[in-house]
């Protein structure tokens, strides 16, 4: 496998607060009034949700999915997806930043990325005017922790757990002079053993496909930040990350088929599977406060690549004999370039207007490479039928400008992005009955308005009643324009669509925000206008079995209600409780179903924060989300329950802490598809019961 070890040196604009000034912070710079509430569980804020890793005892030991499953209204499963308020689309941003590593791979990267790496996560259904409009019900930040002059200059991590799990982590914080220099490092060794059945029945009768298979994944994270204070007013900061993910797997996948109600096997696939995904970034900011401290510039350029490379190999073996009767291999390469610049300022104007303008650029050139061999005669072969080349471009430039009034108690903001995209497929692929490759080569171009209203009443000291409204996209990511088959996965075959268009949604919430030292407290109600709503659908191929592919799903709406709480009724107790209702409707008719679909469907999850002593700290948490509707029929109701407890020693210099993941075993994940002429379930596990034992020193 190829592996490119490129440490780029790297700087962030971290919001360092000894800086001599403080940079925006993209994410979570809304110019509402924010209430704070309490934290609990590392958890703090109103509109902007952000949560703290290192106070979150279940999930600091954890991975990135863990942790996004803290938040209120935010759902991960098995393989890292993520459902927000019933969007499996949310923006996915790096410190305010899009990242290719965040795209169609982001849930492999999600269940492997330690927690500790990003300090901070934070989410928001109603996003800032300088962050791009894509995602549906919001976006999910990831953040590097804020470190001062004040914090240890050197932060060891050590863990393990059951099945040969390892994470070894380091932090050096050094402020020397003018310069504030943040270096990590971060490896880990995960433990994924995975457990799929699937049974399908079409025209040509029932199948049934089980596979088990395990991997060991080898993880290595790095990122270095080096800020300069260039005077009182210019911070010049650069930013470097590496990313890299190694590991082999073998299956072997049970093929059988009903006959006369007995289930007899037809054929085992033998795969051996090899796969690396490699990230690096190089960013560069710039941020200057003007005379007037309300006055400031900011210009962000970020260029990030990933690569994806697969390696299988197969073998067919006959079961009544044992004897291999078929060989091939597939290999598969994926390269994604993404420019990304911004530049955004700021003016504070006469009684109290304030208005902000800008510019952001989003540039993506992706390749993708598919071949593959077959042993014939004894002899290897090339196979046409699984070559496949790609290439994928994209031009977004995008104009904003937002105007603000603020008077004694009210707040309002009105702006627009306006948006001209381009984009560009080019792709050869063979089919079964053509010979030659077939060249297809489609561009298209459009120009759109992303009006944004806001109204903010602060009701008292403690309160906030806030209105707004948001129009966002969903662009299809390159690969899901590539109208190739992917085979190299007979669990889930897969095969893009070049005619997906832009999911464009309309978004409003009416939301309020109490908070007091001890009790905090945000309903929410909102609704979702969804235009060429883009869905998975599953294909029936009679007796090839069942390809899965991407289909905008016309027009659909979702309403629902969300409610938020913590409270601390003692000092050294803190209780958390959230919860999403909400009806989610799917107009299937553009797919060939008679009528529209719709379900009622929910998450709920708590949380418990118990001091036991003032060096000994415990936490419960648990979720549950009900069933989910899809085009096809559903994905069924899942759980889990964690556990962690913390025990400082030497002055909390050390801290060792011990968590649970999925206590009850209960994100076992089944799909049902029920059609006229398919009828299939499926059922996804992995060993997500996950106990770790962790140590980390601050010297």
């Amino acid at each position: 496998m190829k592996r490119t070890l490129l440490l780029f040196p790297a700087i962030a604009s971290l919001s360092l607060f000894a800086f001599s000034q403080t940079p925006v912070d993209k994410t979570v710079s809304l110019q509402s009034i924010e209430i704070q509430g309490k934290r609990f569980g590392g958890l703090t804020g109103g509109e902007v949700k952000r949560l703290r890793v290192d106070s979150n005892l279940s999930g600091l030991t954890g991975t990135a999915a863990d942790v996004f499953r803290l938040l209120p209204s935010v759902v991960t499963d098995i393989e890292g997806g993520i459902v927000f308020r019933g969007s499996c689309n949310p923006g996915l941003l790096i410190n305010g930043v899009p990242y290719g590593l965040m795209e169609e791979y982001s849930g492999d990267m999600l269940i492997q990325l330690p927690a500790l790496f990003f300090g901070r996560v934070s989410m928001t259904a109603t996003p800032s005017v300088e962050l791009i409009p894509d995602g549906d019900a919001g976006i999910l930040n990831l953040s590097p922790a804020v470190y001062t002059a004040g914090d240890s200059p050197l932060t060891l991590t050590l863990g393990a757990g059951f099945q040969e799990r390892y994470n070894a982590g380091a932090i050096l914080n050094l402020h020397p002079g003018k310069f504030h220099i943040v270096g990590k490092y971060n490896y880990r060794r995960e433990f994924r053993k995975r457990t799929f059945s699937k049974s399908t029945t079409n025209k040509a009768g029932t199948t049934v496909m089980n596979n088990n298979a395990s991997a060991k994944p080898d993880v290595h994270l790095a990122d270095l930040s080096i800020g300069y204070d260039l005077t009182a007013n210019d911070l010049l900061t650069v930013y470097g990350l590496y990313s890299l993910m190694d590991y082999s797997r073998y299956g072997k996948i049970h093929n059988s088929k009903l006959v006369d109600g007995n289930l007899q096997p037809v054929m085992f696939r033998h795969r051996y599977n090899d796969q690396c995904q490699e990230a690096y970034a190089a960013e560069a900011r710039w941020n200057h406060t003007f005379d007037t401290p309300q006055d400031r510039l900011s210009v962000v350029f970020n260029y990030n690549n990933f690569g994806y490379d697969e390696d299988n190999e197969y073998k067919n073996e006959k079961p009544e004999t044992g004897k291999i009767i078929a060989e091939d291999n597939y290999y598969v390469n994926q390269n994604k370039n993404n420019y990304y610049l911004s530049a955004v300022y700021g003016k504070l104007l006469a009684d109290d207007w304030r208005l902000r303008v800008g510019y952001i650029g989003r540039f993506k050139d992706e390749s993708y490479h598919a071949f593959g061999n077959k042993l014939a005669a004894g002899e290897w072969q090339s196979d046409l039928q699984k070559g496949n080349e790609y290439n994928f471009n994209r031009r977004t430039n995008l104009l904003l400008a937002a105007l603000e009034k603020r008077w004694s108690s009210f707040y309002a903001e009105v702006g627009v992005q306006g948006e001209l995209n381009w984009q560009k497929i080019d792709t050869r692929y063979q089919t079964d009955d053509v010979l030659e490759k077939i060249p297809m080569v489609k561009s298209t171009s459009r120009f759109h308005l992303f009006p944004r209203l806001k109204f903010g009443y602060q009701t008292d000291k403690v309160g906030e009643l806030a209105f707004s409204y948001v129009q966002r996209v969903i662009r299809p990511y390159g690969s899901y324009l590539n109208v190739f088959t992917d085979r190299s996965d007979a669990t889930h075959i897969w095969r893009g669509n070049p005619d997906l268009k832009d999911e464009m949604i309309h978004s409003i919430e009416l939301s309020y925000s109490y908070a007091t030292s001890v009790f905090r407290l945000s309903p929410s109600f909102y609704y979702r206008n969804k235009r060429n709503r883009i869905m998975d659908k599953v294909e029936n191929a009679g007796a090839s079995g069942t390809i899965w592919t991407k289909e905008n799903i016309g027009h659909s709406q979702t309403f629902g209600f969300e409610l938020s709480g913590t409270w601390q009724p003692v000092r050294i107790l803190s209780i958390g409780l959230s919860g999403d209702i909400y009806r989610d409707e799917i107009d299937g008719r553009t797919i060939g179903y008679d009528e529209k679909k719709s379900m009622v469907c929910g998450d709920i999850k708590g949380s418990v924060n118990i001091s036991i002593t003032p060096t000994t700290e415990l936490q419960l948490d648990g979720f549950y989300i009900s069933d989910q509707l899809t085009p096809q029929g559903k994905i069924e109701h899942r759980s889990s329950v964690n556990a962690g407890i913390s025990q400082y020693f030497m002055n909390r210099k050390l801290r060792a802490n011990l968590s649970i993941n999925n206590i009850l075993g209960g994100l076992e994940e089944t799909t049902i598809v029920d059609t006229k002429d398919l009828q299939m379930t499926q059922i996804r596990n992995r060993d997500a019961q996950v106990t770790w034992v962790t140590l980390t020193y601050n010297l």
